[in-house]
């Protein structure tokens, strides 16, 4: 047997994946839905997308919440609920604010931008009723670099503490200045544990992603970097560049789509690609020339709600010879592979003879990936 290198990252001995029924379960399901992602942080969408004196409906974890974004830019979240008789306020994806205001369509009560009550449409009150008892009740909302996430339950889960990686690898990136090029939603038939496991390996990558391991080398031979292979020690020789040579981005041609950011490092532009992680909510792929953000809403124990967006600079969009197209179709590509595995994953899952399956040692990832489920569910036993 191969010696392994004390600080490679791959697992060393066999190690079992988790139960067939923690991806079909209902209790299970309700269970992680609660203390992992409705006390978790959900990503909600770029804050460039909400237009000032605005609000959207946005579903969180089976949470109705209300995003407000005030005229002067200021953003806040509520639970989507008239505090009067809990009527829903904001009735559609996206509807402008009534004179600055959040109006309730079923009896009229106003509340302020900031969530406080305005005025109601009673045309008298009780002697002990306080306007100041019956405002929005808010929601958790964090702006992390124009991007907003909400905590539909308060917790004590900070921002980023355990769940996150590479936070600040992309600090070189413009993330503010971005704006929304591409959107598209797909309901995936699976579980959504499997879009992470298949997230976190690339040993399916030969067999299914033959695009993505013609443009990245290293995939081509189901590694998902060069730690993973397991002659890696720390002083060896990785290539300059990630992408096949001549390769700039994650493109149908390789070409870099519009012009490349201008403040990233030599190694960043070698790189081809920039991770960022937030569990559970959403993984980021940063590009020379635009980011990905690929993110997850469950539906069900076997129903995944998965987003891709594609973001730019407003230059891109104003450059008449700006191929979206190129980004799109590849990106688009990519992900419909790998749904297409985990939904059968998911079906093999509904039937299996199996107690576990087992992991080898480059899924290492994703044994990371499932100590963090189990260290969120036992705080959660423990509470």
């Amino acid at each position: 047997m191969q010696q392994i290198h004390p600080l490679s990252p791959l697992l060393r001995e066999a190690t079992p994946s988790l139960p067939p029924s923690r991806y079909i379960d209902g209790n299970v399901y309700a269970d992680e839905l609660h203390n992992i992602w409705k006390k978790g942080w959900n990503y909600v969408g770029p804050l460039s997308d909400i237009a000032p004196g605005t609000m959207r409906r946005v579903d969180v974890a089976g949470t109705n919440i209300l995003l407000v974004r005030a005229k002067d830019g200021d953003v806040r979240a509520y639970h989507n609920v008239c505090p009067h008789r809990g009527s829903e306020l904001c009735t559609a994806d996206e509807q402008p604010l009534r004179g600055g205001r959040i109006l309730c369509p079923y009896h009229a009560w106003s509340f302020n931008a900031d969530g406080t009550l305005a005025r109601t449409a009673a045309a008298s009150h009780a002697p002990d009723f306080d306007k100041a008892d019956h405002g929005l009740r808010s929601v958790g909302l964090i702006d992390w670099n124009g991007l907003l996430f909400v905590r539909p339950v308060e917790s004590s889960d900070d921002f980023g503490a355990d769940n996150a990686f590479g936070l600040h690898d992309l600090d070189n990136w413009p993330m503010r200045e971005l704006v929304t090029a591409s959107r598209e939603t797909h309901l995936v038939e699976c579980n959504w544990k499997i879009l992470w496991e298949n997230f976190h390996e690339c040993l399916h990558c030969p067999g299914v992603h033959p695009s993505l391991c013609d443009l990245i080398p290293i995939h081509r031979k189901g590694l998902g970097t060069y730690s993973d292979a397991p002659d890696w020690t720390p002083d060896s020789m990785e290539p300059e560049h990630g992408l096949r040579d001549g390769a700039r981005s994650w493109t149908l041609s390789g070409a870099a789509a519009t012009a490349e950011f201008p403040g990233l490092t030599e190694d960043q532009r070698n790189a081809g690609q920039v991770y960022c992680v937030i569990w559970p909510t959403l993984f980021i792929v940063a590009h020379v020339d635009y980011i990905s953000i690929v993110s997850y809403r469950p539906k069900g124990p076997e129903q995944t709600e998965v987003t891709g967006e594609v973001l730019v600079a407003p230059a891109a969009l104003a450059d008449p010879n700006f191929d979206l197209h190129q980004i799109v179709a590849f990106n688009q590509q990519v992900q419909n592979e790998d749904e297409e595995v985990c939904e059968l994953n998911q079906r093999g899952l509904r039937t299996s003879p199996f107690k576990a399956g087992v992991l080898m040692p480059e899924e290492h990832r994703v044994k990371t990936f499932h100590d963090w489920i189990a260290r969120k569910m036992a705080g959660a036993d423990a509470a």
